[in-house]
């Protein structure tokens, strides 16, 4: 998960009394993905920044943060507060897969894929991304049968029975928070 930074600031006038404040984060989808609230009942600082958490459940896209409220002045008059919407930008983290060969005996071959994803320090290995593993024959890339495996560690293998000469590649799905990545071919040794 990553805390997504929300700044604020509002001024509240003299005679101000009870005041409140929702800061809510909205989906692509339009439906609520997080919110806080603040109030002078709670002594909530009138300015600061609030935190959403972007998970890998979280859809990429558009997020609306969108803020509503309402102050009291004398004689207990409720006014609404209006704040403009803003928005920020929630997408994939970015892949990279690179393949790797290993001749057994005869015609077997071990295929190990590694797979990192974007953090906020670098691309660190991947855990539970679903790796396919592909053959390209009369010039299109298609799946090798079987040979599908999920990554430990940043790692995923299969044993497949090919052809020396033949081209192969390693595809990590899009998936949850992942965006998906292909590794550059490889041409199975003799």
């Amino acid at each position: 998960c990553v805390r997504h930074p929300i700044a604020y600031s509002f001024v509240v006038g003299p005679g101000t009394l009870p005041w409140k404040t929702k800061i809510q984060g909205l989906g692509p989808t339009g439906r609520t993905a997080e919110g806080v609230d603040l109030s002078s009942a709670v002594a909530s600082p009138t300015s600061g920044t609030v935190e959403f958490l972007i998970c890998g459940s979280s859809k990429p896209g558009t997020y609306t943060v969108r803020t509503t409220g309402s102050y009291q002045i004398l004689p207990a008059v409720n006014l609404p507060i209006s704040v403009a919407d803003s928005t920020f930008q929630v997408r994939r983290a970015a892949t990279r897969t690179t393949l790797a060969d290993k001749r057994l005996q005869g015609n077997k071959y071990r295929l190990s894929a590694t797979v990192k994803d974007e953090r906020k320090r670098g691309f660190k290995p991947t855990n539970g991304a679903e790796v396919k593993f592909q053959r390209k024959v009369n010039g299109a890339w298609t799946l090798i049968k079987g040979s599908g495996a999920m990554t430990d560690k940043g790692i995923a293998t299969t044993v497949v029975r090919l052809a020396p000469g033949t081209k192969v590649r390693a595809v990590t799905a899009h998936a949850g928070y992942l965006g998906g990545s292909t590794s550059r071919p490889v041409r199975l040794g003799p």
